[in-house]
């Protein structure tokens, strides 16, 4: 088999592409090799730019963390951050929408960050509170160490793909009110 490191292939050649395992295409103009430096560092930077909170929420966030981590131990108890997460695609009700009060969810999105100390059944004893949703558990520990927790992923919300991906963007999950 010949080395094809200099050969072009021509897009009406009928040659057996084993034959030519690498092919090489020739463009009508020269590709400059800054262009494939330059482009993937401006998408980084507009990503970090996406990625970062405002300096005012960054700082709510930083001064509530902070808050919880002064306040001595409320419980010894073990407790959960958890998320209810979309089971199907549909219609679920919106907090953070502005004038509406639906949105439209996948399969799998998050509608609420929340803290128990009960699990499920102490926190929802009725069930969710609405149909179609799981209750999904995503870090045990400590009350504090909890509260920490939903609190980052509630301002981080904003970030998640399922969030950058609509065309209104909301900065926390749909069932939670507030920044709680």
């Amino acid at each position: 088999m010949q080395s094809t490191k200099n050969k072009v292939v021509n897009k009406g050649s009928t040659q057996n592409s084993e034959e030519f395992p690498l092919q090489m295409v020739k463009t009508a103009y020269p590709v400059p090799k800054k262009l494939f430096i330059f482009v993937p560092v401006l998408g980084l930077l507009a990503m970090a730019l996406v990625f970062w909170l405002t300096p005012q929420r960054q700082q709510k966030m930083e001064t509530e963390i902070a808050g919880i981590q002064s306040k001595p131990r409320r419980t010894d108890k073990l407790c959960e951050q958890y998320a209810l997460v979309t089971a199907r695609d549909g219609w679920y009700p919106c907090y953070n929408c502005g004038t509406e009060t639906m949105i439209y969810l996948h399969a799998g999105e998050v509608w609420k960050y929340g803290k128990t100390c009960n699990g499920e059944k102490g926190r929802y004893p009725n069930g969710l509170p609405f149909d179609n949703l799981q209750y999904r558990i995503e870090y045990v520990g400590s009350e504090e160490e909890c509260l920490v927790e939903e609190k980052r992923k509630i301002y981080n919300y904003a970030h998640l793909p399922e969030n950058l991906k609509r065309e209104i963007k909301l900065i926390r999950p749909p069932g939670n009110k507030i920044d709680k």
